[in-house]
C-alpha cells in the first residue's frame, strides 16, 4: 500500500505532489478495482500558524506555516439497498493519511492520524489558541497534479558573495514543479495564492481555477469529509 518513495526535508508540497503522481502512474490501468479516491489536503489559516503534534520536525508541538497531506479516502460503493455489503465506506474501509514528516506510521489510519496529529479535538484537556487551529483545502489529486507549480523561490534566502542562491533548506536535485495545466498558462509559482489561501469561496471548479482549486474545510467538516458525511 506504500509506494516505494524518497522525500525531501522542508517541501512537503513537492513530496505528495511526487506521490500523488505514483499513485496516478500505477492506478492508470487499474483504476476499476482500485477502492479509493486520492486527494491532497494543504493545511494551513489566515495567520499561518497550525499546530501539529506528533511530528519529527519537533517532539511535542509543532507550528507550521502550511502543511500538505495525501488522502486515501475510501469509494461508496454505488449498490441496491437490499445489498448488505454496501456501502464499502465502513470502518473496515478507513481512510489512510501520507505524511513524510510525521513519527507516526505512513500511511496511518487516519482515525490514528487525526487523533495524534491533531489531540485538541478529541480530549478535553487540551486548549488550544484560535490562532494555532487549522483549515484544510482538500484537493482531487488530478487537479492538484495539473494546477499546481513552484519555483522555490519562498525557500530563497539570499544570493551569496558569488551570487549563488542560498536556500532555507537544499532544495531536490530534480527540476522546481510546474503542472501541464499551470505551465499552458504561464504559471511557474502558485504555492501561496492558490493551495496555501485558506480564501473563499468554499469549491472551485477546475476549470474556474484561478486564485483558489479545491474545497476549504474547517476541522470538524474535514473530519465529516474523511467519514465520507455530509458536514451539517
Amino acid at each position: 500500500m506504500h509506494p516505494c518513495f524518497r522525500s525531501e526535508h522542508c517541501y512537503c508540497e513537492e513530496n505528495i505532489y511526487l506521490l500523488t503522481q505514483t499513485f496516478r502512474n500505477q492506478l492508470q490501468h487499474e483504476e476499476e478495482v482500485f477502492p479509493w479516491d486520492i486527494y491532497v489536503v494543504f493545511i494551513s489559516n489566515d495567520n499561518k500558524t497550525v499546530a501539529l503534534w506528533r511530528q519529527k520536525a519537533r517532539k511535542e508541538i509543532v507550528v507550521w506555516d502550511y502543511h500538505v497531506i495525501l488522502v486515501l479516502r475510501p469509494r461508496l460503493a454505488t449498490c441496491s439497498s437490499d445489498n448488505e455489503d454496501c456501502p464499502v465506506n465502513t470502518a473496515k474501509h478507513e481512510a489512510w493519511i501520507y505524511d513524510f514528516d510525521t513519527r507516526l506510521a505512513v500511511p496511518s489510519s487516519a482515525g490514528s492520524y487525526m487523533a495524534d496529529t491533531f489531540p485538541y479535538l478529541f480530549q478535553t484537556e487540551f486548549e488550544l489558541n484560535d490562532q494555532y487551529e487549522s483549515l484544510l483545502r482538500v484537493i482531487e489529486a488530478n487537479v492538484f497534479l495539473d494546477h499546481f507549480a513552484s519555483d522555490r523561490s519562498h525557500m530563497i534566502l539570499r544570493k551569496d558573495v558569488e551570487g549563488r542562491t542560498i536556500y532555507s533548506s537544499p532544495p531536490p536535485t530534480y527540476p522546481p514543479i510546474c503542472g501541464p495545466t499551470a505551465k499552458l498558462r504561464g504559471v511557474v509559482m502558485n504555492l501561496f495564492e492558490t493551495f496555501v489561501s485558506m480564501k473563499v469561496p468554499e469549491v472551485i471548479r477546475a476549470s474556474d481555477v484561478g486564485e483558489n482549486v479545491g474545497e476549504v474545510l474547517d476541522m470538524h467538516g474535514f473530519l465529516a469529509w474523511l467519514s465520507c458525511a455530509q458536514a451539517a
